[in-house]
């Protein structure tokens, strides 16, 4: 993670959002009536990744099948509850059928289609509004290794050759990687796309539609593109990032030991910081994440990423990160009934806790039963450290307060820590100035 006295040189690299959508520019390739061959390119996937599932390996060294699946068996613990599956291996062959009609009706829609992509091949989808024209293939897909497995989905890394060679020269100038978040055999499209919050396809489709866009500077995990694979299986196309907080945060264990805390005051000030303004994005584009935690947090280069929210409608979270109101639903078998308790509030319940993983590198009640919920319907929370400042365990404290609407929101979360925290304070202002630059070069 960056130093405070290296943020200053972050101003020279701000993340902004993906450049091939501003300004007008597209990866869309379009063509008229008779559509060209698949590529007939081949390469290489590019070298292994660091993961959620452990500290990777390095570049241009491959971990053993049997490691990487040892590792996916450990992780099962952390994975997700499911409120319902979407998925049928048994019934794979009507799925992957059913799943291409979806899709072309995807790529119809006026206002987000140009999110859904194919590649290697075309589904002949018109283009909305322009007759005779149709989506095209944007170039091709190479699958590395499964590095990675989820409830709902297998990570894997690839790469991309677009079919537009200036995208090609942009990944290669920045050392751009790209990550396939691939469902499972059998997962039916039509199922999946319910649990897709729609302000993340709302935010991409105006996106598109707007020539000059201003500068984004993102805390959240950018999903470039929803596409379906050759074999009707449905993916998420997504930069890849270094590795997940969880990951960074027990590497830091294991080499200051477990007695110390895995960050100065500064770096787990700022991380914290970065987090809630990627929580107060979603919330600002009516999204939930509804599994907040290190490891849907992803990080790279001192900066971080709210990751895992594409499909967060299906997900009822995980562990102790849940509010009370959560816990005492699904102990009382009634969480259909109550879709009410997957709130903004939650959320904030759910980020008091990851704080807790930033600030001790524990998990919440790690020594306790998964099952029992009652320590935490009873009042019971994880004990902070002596050490914390007052307004940082007020900030948790009130997070994890059991009625959600004495809870802060994100808005509010922001604003305590530029009232108290000299890191936060300095980084917003300098995010303020370079937002104001870039802004103003787009009106000119």
């Amino acid at each position: 993670m960056a130093s405070t006295s290296a943020l200053a040189s972050e101003l020279k690299e701000m993340q902004l959002s993906d450049p091939c959508c501003t300004a007008g520019a597209s990866m869309e390739t379009e063509f008229h009536t008779a559509l060209q061959p698949e590529s007939g390119c081949a390469t290489s996937a590019p070298s292994s990744f660091l993961t959620a599932l452990g500290n990777g390996v390095e570049s241009g060294k491959c971990s053993s099948d049997v490691e990487r699946d040892e590792r996916i068996e450990t992780s099962k613990v952390h994975w997700s509850e499911l409120s319902e599956a979407a998925f049928d291996p048994a019934n794979d062959g009507a799925v992957e059928l059913d799943n291409r009609t979806v899709f072309r009706e995807l790529q119809s829609h006026p206002t987000w289609g140009r999110f859904f992509k194919t590649f290697g091949y075309n589904l002949r989808t018109p283009y909305p509004g322009r007759p005779g024209y149709y989506r095209g293939s944007s170039g091709e897909l190479v699958m590395g290794k499964k590095f990675a497995e989820g409830g709902q989905a297998e990570l894997f890394d690839a790469r991309v050759i677009w079919r537009d060679s200036k995208f090609n020269e942009y990944d290669m100038r920045e050392g751009r990687e790209w990550v396939v978040k691939v469902f499972k055999k059998g997962t039916s499209l039509r199922q999946l796309q319910v649990q897709w919050p729609h302000g993340y396809l709302q935010f991409k489709g105006e996106w598109y539609s707007t020539r000059n866009n201003p500068g984004l500077i993102r805390y959240f995990c950018e999903v470039v593109y929803g596409i379906l694979l050759k074999d009707g299986r449905f993916a998420f196309l997504m930069v890849k990032e270094h590795e997940d907080l969880r990951c960074l945060i027990e590497r830091r264990m294991l080499e200051i030991g477990p007695e110390r805390e895995p960050f100065t005051k500064e770096e787990g000030e700022m991380i914290m910081y970065r987090i809630a303004k990627g929580m107060h994005w979603l919330h600002e584009h009516n999204i939930v994440h509804r599994d907040l935690k290190a490891p849907n947090i992803l990080c790279k280069e001192g900066w971080v990423f709210v990751a895992d929210f594409e499909c967060s409608i299906g997900v009822i979270g995980t562990g102790f990160w849940r509010a009370p109101e959560i816990l005492q639903a699904i102990k009382d078998k009634k969480v259909s009934e109550r879709p009410e308790v997957f709130s903004r509030e939650a959320d904030v319940y759910a980020y008091g806790m990851t704080c807790y993983e930033i600030l001790t590198g524990k998990l919440p009640f790690e020594n306790h039963p998964l099952w029992d919920y009652n320590i935490v319907l009873n009042g019971g929370r994880p004990k902070l450290p002596k050490y914390l400042e007052d307004w940082m365990c007020d900030l948790i404290r009130s997070c994890w307060e059991y009625n959600p609407t004495k809870r802060p929101s994100f808005r509010d979360v922001l604003d305590i820590f530029i009232t108290y925290s000299i890191s936060a304070k300095d980084d917003s202002e300098r995010e303020r100035t370079y937002l104001e630059n870039k802004r103003s070069k787009v009106v000119e």
